[in-house]
């Protein structure tokens, strides 16, 4: 072999195994690339940022607010970066998170049980205030009737009684360090419960508070407009909020009857902080496991089906050829998946329909190079110069045809989104892997094998 053929070798050798390696342990699929959540199951959410607007009272969309642009990228950034801590602190793996557009936020789920578990833990703003109790009653019309202008009247989670309030708040929840949950070891509140720890600013002005209050008073924890409990100030948590901010910093527990999750998912979006502003979900796709399997079943079925059938078609009609372009597309393919893996990108339906799109056009190169040879070999060239020469003169076309085909596909990639975008990635990276194994493998093949000495075409008499 010529020093060009052993460079080729080495390439092609390092790419396989390269590949191989990548693809290891090569089955279930989903142990091996990300699958999309159409393909393995969870929910998609959309989440919308909202004000408050100041002419009509009501909450608009952040883009028709007049804010500044700069601000609402801000504010959507914020979400973005909650939203990311929520999920992790939380244990659901896997999520995509991203902006769209100028007030919204597309979330991923893949493999969640729960779509609702996924809905209060994005959709809750977290507010969380300590507020003075005036009164509380079982009858919201009997608070109501004494309710003054700065005064509210909130509900417990259950409403079963109501809690007249002051309306600004003794603190808020900006200056919690931590919160995690507990065991209750009250029995009069059996479950869980969140302990909430203050840093040294939110303690110092707890004990603001609390030297405010008086032995008895009732200090509501309020969050999202909704008391979870409203405990008595006792003389005990004053003597310590006397010691000083220490004394009271880890103090403080949020009761409620709360489940393991309830109350996971409670000190999760404690811990990442209020939202900067009130979200609602406007779309809301939920794809079950055992469909997210039949779609994989589908899809594999038809890459496969198609696999087969170009290599068949390959051989009945390049013959010895054929063999060759057939190297070149199971090349293409290990290539495809390998590439999936190792940029972590995801396969989603649409990309599966993008990889039985690019088994078809994997041997457009090798069509155009054969042709080729057999053109020069109709001249009356040795086989062995028809293959140079079916390279070199087809190269051009090869590599225009292929490259804006690559560009299109990046275009799909960079400015589409969901499906479009799962297309896009996978006809990228087939035509770029097509290209490689028709130009690099195809003729190691056919040089160094024999192959190419079985042109089908008659070289021309005389």
């Amino acid at each position: 072999m010529k020093r060009a053929d052993w460079i080729r070798l080495g390439v092609v050798l390092a790419a396989l195994l390269a590949s191989l390696g990548l693809l290891y342990p090569f089955f279930p699929l989903g142990n091996v690339i990300k699958l999309g959540l159409d393909l393995q199951g969870g929910v998609r959410l959309v989440l919308e940022a909202r004000v408050l607007d100041s002419k009509t009272g009501e909450m608009i969309p952040l883009r028709e607010s007049g804010m500044d642009a700069s601000k609402q990228q801000d504010i959507v950034n914020q979400l973005v970066t909650i939203f990311s801590e929520r999920i992790d602190q939380y244990g659901m793996a896997n999520a995509e998170i991203r902006p769209v557009g100028r007030d919204r936020v597309e979330v991923k789920i893949p493999k969640v049980q729960n779509p609702e578990e996924a809905e209060r833990l994005l959709g809750s703003t977290a507010l969380l205030e300590f507020r003075k109790v005036i009164d509380a009653s079982t009858s919201y019309a009997d608070l109501e009737a004494r309710r003054t202008l700065i005064q509210e009247i909130l509900p417990n989670p259950d409403r079963t009684e109501w809690y007249l309030v002051e309306a600004d708040p003794l603190l808020t929840g900006d200056v919690l360090d931590n919160a995690v949950v507990r065991t209750s070891t009250d029995p009069r509140n059996p479950g869980f419960l969140i302990a909430l720890t203050f840093n040294r600013e939110g303690a110092e002005r707890f004990v603001e508070a609390l030297r405010r209050l008086q032995v008895n008073d009732r200090l509501a924890i309020v969050l999202d407009n909704t008391v979870y409990s409203a405990p008595a100030v006792t003389s005990s948590i004053k003597q310590a909020a006397a010691q000083g901010w220490r004394a009271v910093q880890d103090s403080t527990t949020i009761t409620g009857r709360f489940t393991l999750d309830e109350a996971k998912l409670l000190a999760v979006v404690l811990r990442s902080g209020a939202l900067p502003t009130q979200v609602d979900i406007i779309e809301q796709q939920t794809i079950g496991p055992t469909l997210g399997a039949e779609y994989i079943r589908r899809g594999m079925t038809a890459l496969v089906v198609s696999f087969v059938f170009v290599l068949v078609y390959m051989v009945v009609y390049y013959r010895w050829l054929g063999l060759a372009a057939d190297a070149a597309l199971v090349m293409t393919v290990l290539l495809v998946f390998a590439a999936l893996r190792a940029f972590g990108a995801t396969l989603t339906l649409p990309g599966i329909a993008g990889i039985v799109l690019t088994i078809g056009m994997a041997v457009d190169a090798n069509v155009v190079i054969f042709e080729r040879i057999k053109e020069e070999r109709r001249t009356g060239k040795a086989p062995r110069a028809c293959v140079a020469a079916g390279f070199a003169k087809s190269l051009s076309a090869v590599l225009d045809a292929n490259i804006t085909t690559i560009i299109v596909a990046f275009i799909l990639f960079l400015l589409g989104s969901g499906p479009v975008e799962g297309f896009g990635i996978t006809l990228g990276l087939g035509v770029a892997s097509s290209m490689f194994a028709a130009l690099v493998l195809s003729r190691l093949i056919l040089e160094t094998t024999g192959l190419g000495e079985f042109i089908p075409a008659r070289a021309a008499q005389g």
